[in-house]
């Protein structure tokens, strides 16, 4: 399945080695991109969702 060209990419990431630079890669492809840590999520956790919406 192709994501449509105002659809919506929402992944689970882990802050680590390469989160930085694919979070440096999603601009390139998504016109927005923004980035949530849950509410219900522990500080400490280094897990993020990222939200790619648009595609360019």
């Amino acid at each position: 399945t192709r994501l449509k060209p105002d659809g919506a990419f929402l992944v689970k990431v882990f802050q680590g080695t390469d989160y930085e630079a694919f979070l440096n890669l999603m601009p390139d492809t998504f016109k927005t991109v923004v980035v949530r840590k849950p509410d219900a999520s522990r500080d400490r956790s280094p897990e993020l969702y990222l939200l790619g919406r648009t595609l360019r």
